[in-house]
């Protein structure tokens, strides 16, 4: 069986590429519009932090406010680059909904870094399976708050990222399928707008609307973090990026990446997804160079189909790797 086959038809090459919902958008940071058209260098992906971890320095949870107006709450995860919050619009006509803020820590002023990057790039971007950006700013210059710092306003999903849900979970080859063909769809949509995530790994993935009570069933699994993602006008920061479990080979080589990196690297997590296991374990320095060796070693378990899918979006050559909407397709016909 060939992937055209799984597919149904001849799959193209992929081209080259240089968390509940708020009501009224804030009016003090920078709205969008409604409907818009690791490695050391890399910035890694929010993490869920370690147990006890405060809400904020200085003032007690809930009391501290950014720009005067989000009332921080728990600290809901914490990566090199920044911080996310639960937060509270306290200008919010009504009752005040609960958003998301991602607070920069420095560089917000630099063309390319992380901020400029989610506010250009992530900003637009309106699809079902992409983690919805409501605004953005830069915080007051005032003691009391994340001075000077640019912040990012968006959608707070209810739910665990992947990476956490992988840990005692043990998904269906059904979950597997709906979840990895949101992804797939959110990478189709920013693709075909000349954007490449360059980072899509479990931590990346978030998981809303789970069925209560039953691990690994129902929701919808939601892309977040383009703090390293480029475009023909946000070039990379360095000659390597992203997570060194999940990179591409051609990442690795630091011979540039484009949408079909994003394919090997959503290859890798459908993989893991499906077996519990990385497909290139060990530090990071070995699973880098395992990946320049060998393609990754699925087991007999993996059902044909799956199979078929999987070599053909780790084919070593990006060339002949197949296109986001070309996975997506493939998917709907292994969940027949």
């Amino acid at each position: 069986m060939t992937f055209a086959q799984v597919l149904g038809d001849q799959h193209r090459a992929a081209r080259p590429l240089h968390r509940r919902t708020p009501g009224q958008a804030p009016a003090t940071h920078t709205p969008l519009p409604a409907k818009p058209g690791t490695c050391p260098a890399a910035t890694p992906g929010i993490v869920s932090p370690p147990a006890g971890t405060p809400a904020a320095t200085g003032t007690g949870a809930g009391e501290r406010l950014l720009d005067g107006r989000y009332r921080l709450g728990d600290l809901l995860g914490r990566g090199s680059e920044a911080d996310v919050y639960r937060a509270t619009d306290l200008a919010a006509r009504g009752s005040a909904p609960e958003l998301a803020v991602k607070i920069f820590r420095a560089g917000t002023a630099d063309a390319a870094s992380p901020f400029i990057r989610e506010r250009d790039l992530h900003g637009p971007l309106r699809h079902r399976a992409i983690v919805r950006v409501l605004g953005h700013g830069r915080a007051a210059d005032d003691a009391a708050t994340e001075a000077g710092r640019g912040y990012v306003i968006t959608e707070l999903v209810d739910g665990p990222d992947l990476r956490s849900h992988l840990h005692g979970n043990t998904l269906s080859a059904r979950q597997v399928t709906v979840w990895s063909a949101d992804i797939a769809g959110a990478l189709a949509h920013l693709h075909r707008r000349g954007i490449v995530h360059n980072d899509v790994k479990p931590a990346n993935i978030i998981l809303g609307g789970l069925t209560s009570g039953v691990a690994g069933t129902g929701g919808r699994a939601m892309l977040t973090d383009f703090g390293i993602a480029t475009s023909a006008r946000h070039r990379a920061n360095s000659a390597t990026s992203g997570t060194p479990h999940y990179l591409s080979p051609e990442a690795v080589y630091g011979t540039g990446t484009s949408s079909a990196s994003d394919i090997y690297a959503l290859g890798l997590v459908i993989f893991e997804c499906l077996t519990g296991i990385k497909a290139f374990p060990g530090p990071a320095l070995e699973s880098m160079v395992a990946r320049t060796l060998r393609l990754p070693r699925l087991p007999s378990t993996v059902g044909r189909r799956w199979s078929v899918l999987l070599h053909a979006m780790t084919d070593p050559e990006p060339s002949r790797r197949p296109t986001a909407a070309a996975v997506a397709r493939a998917l709907k016909r292994i969940d027949r």
